[in-house]
């Protein structure tokens, strides 16, 4: 399977204007602009997509390595922080955080921190981006 976006955008860097669409009907035409990406204006912000979708693929990723060990969780919960603070160091992106929580009965939590940052590395979001990103797994009882 191919997943696709596509981005519209004219006029300049701060005064022009875009959209965002997703190849399936999740995202149509969702409009977006400097204001909305750096200044807290309303409309998208790309990083703030990478954010959910890098989410959704660790989450997939935390069930997988799970069942490598027999464990099936009750609940994942991961939060994404992208930060897109505009920076004059070309090379060097804003840092990624992951922070997650799970329930899953009968792990012990080495087993849970090994499994957790396993499939944290292994997620095919984490493979694409190839950075380090700030992590913190949580064991609720």
């Amino acid at each position: 399977m191919i997943a696709a976006g596509t981005a519209q955008w004219s006029g300049s860097w701060k005064e022009g204007r875009g959209s965002l669409s997703t190849g399936t009907d999740t995202l149509a035409d969702v409009p977006y602009d400097f204001a909305s990406r750096f200044e807290g204006a309303d409309g998208a912000i790309p990083e703030e997509l990478l954010a959910v979708a890098y989410a959704g693929c660790l989450n997939q990723a935390f069930a997988n390595v799970f069942g490598w060990g027999n464990f099936t969780a009750e609940f994942i919960e991961t939060t994404v922080d992208v930060d897109n603070e505009l920076s004059l160091d070309i090379t060097q992106a804003g840092p990624i955080t992951i922070t997650m929580r799970a329930k899953v009965p009968g792990i012990e939590p080495g087993q849970f921190q090994g499994l957790a940052i396993t499939a944290a590395r292994g997620c095919l979001i984490s493979r694409f981006l190839k950075v380090e990103p700030k992590m913190t797994f949580t064991l609720v009882d």
